[in-house]
């Protein structure tokens, strides 16, 4: 049986891992606006919501321009001009 201390553990080492990714709230929208990705992210070529896992993934500190915006879905353009699409849980303004 584990022992009581290991039990303290497991809820601490949750609160933890939480507030080390403090990035999950969208920033607030600014069309023309520079952001920058802060953890892997995946990309979709047409579109939000898709039932997959994406087309790719973008690198943590991928810099892009924000060209429109929903709730749950931007419109980005990456600096060698190509669009695409993601989920803006991981971004943060630059």
């Amino acid at each position: 049986m584990p022992s009581s201390r290991s039990w303290f553990l497991v809820p601490v080492l949750a609160i933890a891992a939480i507030a080390c990714d403090k990035s999950t709230k969208s920033p607030d929208a600014n069309i023309g606006g520079t952001y920058s990705v802060t953890r892997e992210t995946p990309f979709f070529d047409s579109g939000c919501g898709q039932d997959r896992l994406g087309d790719g993934k973008l690198r943590a500190k991928t810099r892009f321009t924000l060209v429109a915006a929903r709730a749950d879905c931007w419109t980005i353009k990456l600096g060698d001009e190509d669009e695409t699409y993601i989920v803006p849980t991981h971004v943060r303004a630059e």
